[in-house]
């Protein structure tokens, strides 16, 4: 295995993480290492490429940008991509078009769609891309920020997530949480069939996170193999079987999306500048009556829906990429709620993607502890094999 398709490799499996176990608690943390630096579109003068031709670059003509070094075929076209380098290099920040950040890209392995160069990480992403790119691209189909609202939505919106706050144990309670962790099980849908897959999640406010996941080999699933992402304030990686790799930025990005998504992640960053919460009507969830809010975080878009007899959050939705790697609309609804350690739970997780169930983001949570002194260790660079 050569070195790119070794680093191809580790990208599939931070995917497969991405999908079944990282949706943490929120939490910030510092910047990731970055790759090594590769030749792309097959040394390629980009200027050139985006107006349709395949010209050469000259070697001794180049510039970095992030991990990848472009070549030139002249001087100008060097200058024009140093003038505007967001409208010619590599988009996504190198991660494959179909998939997003959990797959990194092929920088041999690109095309041209509205005068931007994309990569793959497969020839099936670029053929599947290339059908119905809108599909794809967040820009083109992603949620919009909270345009301006009524003030009596902005004054309601706010009595329901204190509602929600004071059902999931109260402000202290959620403010004050030093630890967490989770145990869950889910299904991961495969060739072969459905296989269990374990995830062990451990949190230390405020920057540190490792996600594991216990799942059978693809190959030989005999062999049960134990797989992990962790953030520790500037440290982002991943740990293998075979030893540890530093993930991309976009990666680490991508993933803090997603773990300020869940309904306590959201309750705990209710007091930040950026938060909004706004009314937006009632709803169902099953036979339950649920009145609606939108909630927007740091321009980040999402709905809640809570139960106005409980203050219980029972549904969770917004836009992502789905299984196949096109954006659409996931919805997660929350049940068998219990007590741990004065904050009141969702033990069970149950999710659809544009309507159909979603195994791999649908779990059965075993067990919650909260300000248990989690070991600093596990969360260490040196230390957390």
């Amino acid at each position: 295995m050569n070195r790119h398709s070794a680093r191809f490799a580790v990208h599939r499996l931070i995917g497969a993480l991405a999908l079944s176990c990282l949706t943490a608690v929120g939490f910030a943390v510092g910047q990731a290492r970055n790759e090594e630096v590769v030749p792309a579109i097959e040394g390629l003068d980009p200027v050139m490429l985006v107006q349709g031709k395949e010209v050469p670059g000259n070697l001794k003509i180049s510039v970095i940008r992030g991990r990848f070094e472009y070549f030139f075929a002249n001087e100008d076209d060097k200058t024009v991509f140093e003038k505007q380098p967001a409208q010619y290099e590599i988009q996504l920040n190198g991660s494959c078009a179909r998939m997003g950040a959990a797959v990194g890209g092929n920088p041999d392995l690109y095309t041209v769609h509205k005068g931007r160069i994309y990569i793959f990480g497969s020839p099936d992403c670029k053929t599947r891309f290339e059908a119905a790119p809108e599909k794809y691209l967040e820009a083109d189909s992603g949620p919009k920020p909270m345009a301006a609202v009524a003030p009596e939505s902005m004054k309601r919106g706010r009595e329901l997530i204190e509602k929600a706050v004071n059902a999931a144990g109260g402000a202290d309670a959620i403010d004050n949480l030093v630890d967490y962790q989770e145990k869950s099980v889910s299904t991961q849908t495969r060739h072969a069939g459905d296989v269990e897959v374990k995830s062990n999640l451990a949190v230390i406010f405020p920057d540190r996170v490792r996600a594991e996941q216990i799942a059978p080999d693809f190959v030989n699933p005999t062999v049960i193999r134990q797989t992990a992402f962790v953030i520790n304030g500037n440290e982002a990686f991943v740990v293998t079987p075979t030893g540890q790799r530093p993930v991309p930025e976009s990666y680490r990005l991508d993933q803090l999306r997603e773990l300020d998504r869940r309904p306590l992640a959201i309750l705990r960053t209710r007091k930040s500048s950026t938060f909004k919460a706004a009314a937006a009507g009632p709803g169902k969830t099953g036979d339950v009556a649920i009145e609606q809010v939108l909630i927007e975080i740091d321009g980040a878009a999402h709905t809640v829906g809570i139960d106005p007899a409980t203050g219980r959050i029972l549904t969770l939705s917004y836009r992502r990429r789905g299984p196949a790697g096109d954006f659409g609309e996931v919805v997660k609804r929350f049940s068998d709620f219990r007590t741990v350690g004065g904050l009141t739970l969702p033990f069970k997780v149950t999710a659809t993607f544009n309507g159909e169930p979603w195994k791999e983001q649908s779990a059965t949570i075993k067990s919650i502890a909260v300000n248990s002194k989690l070991d600093t260790d596990l969360f260490s660079q040196s230390k957390a094999q």
